[in-house]
This record gives C-alpha cells, structure tokens and sequence, in this order.
C-alpha cells in the first residue's frame, strides 16, 4: 500500500536525517603515564591549527603536558610545564583560541580550600609556550572544573563556589567580571559533595550549568557584572534509578543532552520553560546503591560529525557513541569498552574524525567515596567511521516483529502496544498524515490506548525505544 506524502511530512523527523547504523573506532596511538608519580590526564585537545599536530592535556599535579601526534600511532611528548609554572595549581582544563591557550588551574578534587584561577599561553610556537597573564583568587577555593570562552569572556565553574566570568579581552591582562553562587538549597539543602558547578554551555546570553546533584541551572548573562540565576530543573525521579546528578552537558537544536553519573543520559526538550524530560537511557540497570565500583560513570561529553554523533566517556567503560539524529531515541551505535583492563575515562575532545581520551588514575578504591580503581593514567587517540543507513520507508520496515499491536484491526474501542523494550514515545497520524494522538512520556514495555473517538479507517503508529524507531499501520473497524 502506498504511504500518501502528507504522512511522511507528519513523520517527518523520522526521515530528515540518515540514520547511522555503526561507529566503529579504531585506536590509533596511546601514551600511558608511568604508575609513579600519580598522575592523570583530566582533559585534553587537539590544537585547532593547521599543521599543528600537538595535544594540549591538563595533567593535573603534573601541570601541563604538551605532546607530539605527527608520526601516525605515536603521542610523543615535548613540554611538560610544571605547576609551578602556574602559581602551584594544578592544571584542570584547556581551551584554544588561535595562538592562545586558556588553562583552567585549582585543584577541584580535593576538599581543602586552594585558588582557583586562569592562565593564557602563548603557543604559536607550542615548543616554546609563555605565559601571556596568571589570574587567580582565593575567594574560589575549589579549582576550575570547566573552562568555557565566548568572545571576550572566560565563564568558569568552580565547583562549590558556583561560577565566575573574567575578561580576556586583552589576554596580557586578565581581569574580573563578577562571580554567582547558584542556589544551594535546590532541589533540598546542600549536604558535602551534593552541589558542584561542572559543565557549561552557552547559548546566546544563556549559560547552562551542570550543578552535580543540585540539577542543571541557567543564567542570564546579558549583564555580564551581574549574572543571574534565572531556572533550575532536575529529574528527582531518577534518585529511584541512578541518582540525579549532572555532570555535562551538550546542546543540540530544542534538545540538551545531559550525562548524569551515575549512570546514563537525560534528554530535555528546552524549547520552553519548565523543560520537559523526554528520554531517559539507562540500559545499563545503573542504582544509586553501586555507584562506588562500577563499570560505568558517564562524565565528559562531545558532538561529532556534524552533531549527529554525541561521545560520551564512561570512566571504566571507556567510551561510547549514540546516534542523536532523532532526540526522542538515542540509540548506541558504537563503543570502545574493556572492562578487564584499569583504565578509566574522563576527558574527551573530538576534531575531524580523531577523538582523544584522557585517563584518570585513582589508585585507591576506597567504597563508598571512590568510584573505582584506575591506573594508569594517560592518553589514547582514536579515529571513527561510520556506516549510514538508508532513510527510506523500508529501513524502517512498516511489520517489524518486536512491537506487537493488537487487535488489528481493531474492533473495539482499545488498541494494546507490547515492545521488548520500554516504549518512550508514540505519535499516531491518520491516512492524511495529520496527527491525531502524540504521546512523550511512555516509558513502558506495555500500553493502551482508547480508540473511541477515532473515525474509521487506516492509521500509522510511530514508536520510539531507547534502541529503535518503528512505524504500524492499524486499522480501526466500527
């Protein structure tokens, strides 16, 4: 039977974008750092320049660490600049804007007040990189987690001391704008490591800010001396399943996709205030009760290929990646996991069709305050390919045995959906292709739907798992 046009402009989501079958990644060079002294790489770049074949990895008490990628399969290093080089903070995180480098410094993993604070690198020639300016404070004790540049500004997050934004204007003279403490009393009291500014993103004069188990925030930043809090939003129901606690964050088109540890993704449709939850992938069966020892903690996340693949790093399971062409399915199409092996994953920069890890080391396991054991740190490049499906209607393939839907044709005024896995979404359109029934929240392998004020006559079922999209023609007989 022939689908008119006007049901495919009612699907049309479903059709706009190839879907991606498989990401397979291919390891291209790795760079483990020796077991002693600890050290670890928190997170790393690529330099964005051409012919500059150089990553840039925040190695924490190690300082900086500056590394040779030109002889393929090789991460050579070059230049290590000691904390020493930086007022004696640890180095957390790296940022690039032409010849400059943003560094983040403060230690954020411990729980001793230290400083925390910018520094800008000149590194047109990274051989020989110098400091440009060193801003830092002791009024923001717990270290630069995420470092985010938009223009002339510096957004920083600091864990418990919110975040703070600095001019970079003149990048020999850094100075300060203002600093926010976010709500701490969201979703209930601050109790010790419940609230950590983490993540950042902005968009326009937006920033969204992971804020660990105090949910995600947003701030206007129009007034860049006075920022304020303007929205919090957390999915308390997750407490039941994984704990709510938000670490990163990425923006795509109305969607945001959030990695909350421990463990899984949160899709939000933020196209309005209050946001909506409109995913929820978990297939891991993480609890809140095995977070300490797990294979999976979801932390850093990037887009790729034109974002239509989201990387995320998953602390002892590596890496994996899901196709987002579609926000209503996130769908895992490709991973990089050994478990047998100590490696943990934090940081991840993805350039071209290159990723780069960073390797935490944490040499004591310690239930409950440690995750897990990890050494060594360290280095790994990986490059990706991609295997793209066909976006015709019979890729989706109109009977797909795994949805039952019953009866059909339907004769009474009840039609029952039974899916393996739990159905998130489902959109029904008639013959026309206009919409007659749309539903976001599922989350269930089992679902009725009254059909009594439906007309007779043929209807097209739309279904989203975490893993599938699938479309039913039904019938519904008076």
């Amino acid at each position: 039977m022939r689908i008119p046009i006007l049901l495919l402009l009612c699907f049309q989501s479903l059709f706009a974008t190839a879907q991606i079958d498989t990401v397979l990644l291919n390891v291209q060079a790795s760079h483990l750092f020796p077991s002693f002294p600890i050290k670890s790489s928190y997170t790393s770049l690529f330099d964005r320049r051409p012919g500059m074949d150089y990553i840039y990895s925040a190695n924490m008490e190690h300082g900086l660490g500056i590394y040779d990628i030109s002889q393929q399969g090789v991460i050579s290093p070059v230049i290590n600049l000691p904390v020493s080089t930086f007022n004696n903070l640890d180095v957390s995180t790296v940022e690039q804007k032409g010849n400059s480098l943003f560094v983040g410094i403060g230690d954020y993993q411990i729980t001793t007040n230290t400083s925390s604070g910018l520094a800008i690198l000149d590194i047109s020639n990274p051989l020989n990189p110098t400091i440009k300016d060193l801003w830092d404070s002791t009024l923001f004790g717990k270290g630069v987690s995420h470092l985010l540049l938009d223009g002339d500004y510096a957004y920083c997050s600091t864990m418990k001391d919110g975040i703070f934004i600095l001019n970079v204007a003149d990048e020999n003279n850094i100075f300060f704008v203002s600093y926010l403490q976010l709500d701490l009393n969201f979703p209930a009291p601050s109790s010790p490591n419940a609230h950590n500014a983490r993540g950042l993103k902005l968009r326009n004069d937006t920033l969204y800010v992971c804020f660990d188990r105090g949910g995600i925030r947003l701030v206007d930043v129009t007034n860049k001396t006075n920022p304020v809090e303007v929205y919090k939003y957390i999915n308390l129901s997750l407490n039941t399943q994984a704990g709510a606690a938000y670490n990163d964050v990425v923006l795509k088109g109305n969607h945001a996709y959030i990695s909350v540890d421990y463990c899984g993704i949160e899709v939000l449709d933020i196209s309005t205030i209050p946001f909506s939850s409109v995913q929820w992938y978990n297939p891991w069966g993480c609890t809140f009760s095995n977070w300490s020892g797990a294979e999976i903690h979801t932390n850093e996340m990037h887009l790729g290929n034109g974002d239509s693949l989201l990387f995320v790093t998953a602390g002892q399971s590596d890496l994996f990646v899901f196709d987002v062409t579609n926000p209503l399915v996130t769908k895992r199409i490709g991973q990089l996991v050994n478990v047998s092996d100590t490696l943990a994953t934090h940081g991840i920069d993805v350039y071209n069709n290159q990723i780069v890890l960073s390797f935490l080391r944490t040499p004591f396991h310690i239930p409950p305050l440690t995750p897990f054991y990890a050494d060594p740190g360290g280095l790994k490049i990986l490059t990706y390919d991609m295997q793209n499906s066909s976006t015709s209607l019979d890729h989706f393939n109109l009977s797909d045995s795994k949805l039952l839907v019953y009866p059909n044709p339907v004769i009474d005024n009840e039609i029952i959906l039974e899916n393996p896995d739990p159905l998130l979404t489902l959109t029904i359109c008639d013959q026309l292709g206009r919409l007659v029934y749309e539903n976001q929240h599922i989350h269930t392998n089992f679902f009725k739907l009254n059909t009594s004020s439906y007309p007779p006559g043929v209807y097209y079922l739309k279904t989203t798992t975490s893993e599938t999209i699938r479309t039913q023609q039904v019938v519904i007989l008076r």
